[in-house]
């Protein structure tokens, strides 16, 4: 993403609608790395527990996965807004080459 230099962008030529494509692809990166981890979380769950440790752990565990499906939400909503407002400032950026500047 940023390389430190002037501009902030992390390629020559490159543009701030570039940095943003490279947010959203590790936005949605996380979000389905956060969908595995909530997977195996539920599989964990669907294990036989007799015991009543074992019947708190699996409410713990289904107020966890619930907790992680609205994290995952909020990441995929983030990643399609990103995704969006990059569209827009590659369209700023091209108006701006196109315009000489």
């Amino acid at each position: 993403m940023d390389s430190g230099g002037e501009g902030g962008t992390s390629r020559p030529g490159g543009g701030a609608g570039d940095d943003v494509l490279a947010i959203q692809a590790a936005l949605t990166r996380h979000a389905e790395s956060l969908t595995d981890v909530r997977r195996h979380a539920l599989s964990v769950s669907l294990l036989s527990w007799d015991s009543p440790a074992g019947g708190a752990f699996r409410t713990y565990l289904a107020e966890r996965c619930s907790e992680l499906s609205g994290t995952i939400e909020l990441l995929h909503s983030a990643a399609r807004l990103l995704g969006e407002y990059g569209r827009l400032v590659r369209v700023a950026e091209a108006l701006q080459r196109g315009a000489g500047l």
